[in-house]
């Protein structure tokens, strides 16, 4: 059986957008659910005087390697058998739009959750 539900979570302000998709997965005796989530938020507006005068206002003011941060955690429960690992990325992009230059914060999360009923951890014997 597999499961999949998309949610995009509204919120009064424009500036912030934020969607969430479950997956559940099940085969025989495992059961494995996946979460992808995407965050995004407008940080500063920058209204410039022309389009055109963008190029030197980003050479100028961002980073040539814009910073970002990756976050992995991976845990494993001896007594259940389970298993869950979750990425993230954290950061920020600039767009363009009119005359306006956006920095959009965004966060990138996929979760991955694995659940046995029978699971041999490795070095045990039955």
């Amino acid at each position: 059986m597999r499961e999949i539900q998309v949610r995009r979570l509204t919120s009064q302000d424009w500036r912030q957008r934020d969607s969430l998709i479950t997956e559940r997965m099940n085969f025989g005796q495992y059961s494995t659910k996946v979460v992808r989530r995407c965050t995004y938020k407008v940080e500063t507006e920058t209204a410039l005087a022309c389009t055109e005068d963008s190029i030197e206002w980003a050479s100028s003011h961002i980073e040539p390697t814009a910073p970002r941060r990756v976050f992995v955690k991976k845990d494993v429960d001896p007594d259940t058998g389970m298993e869950k690992v979750v990425y993230k990325v954290l950061g920020h992009i600039y767009a363009v739009h009119d005359k306006v230059i956006f920095r959009v914060g965004f966060r990138h999360i996929l979760s991955m959750d694995v659940e046995g009923t029978d699971i041999v951890i490795e070095g045990e014997v039955e």
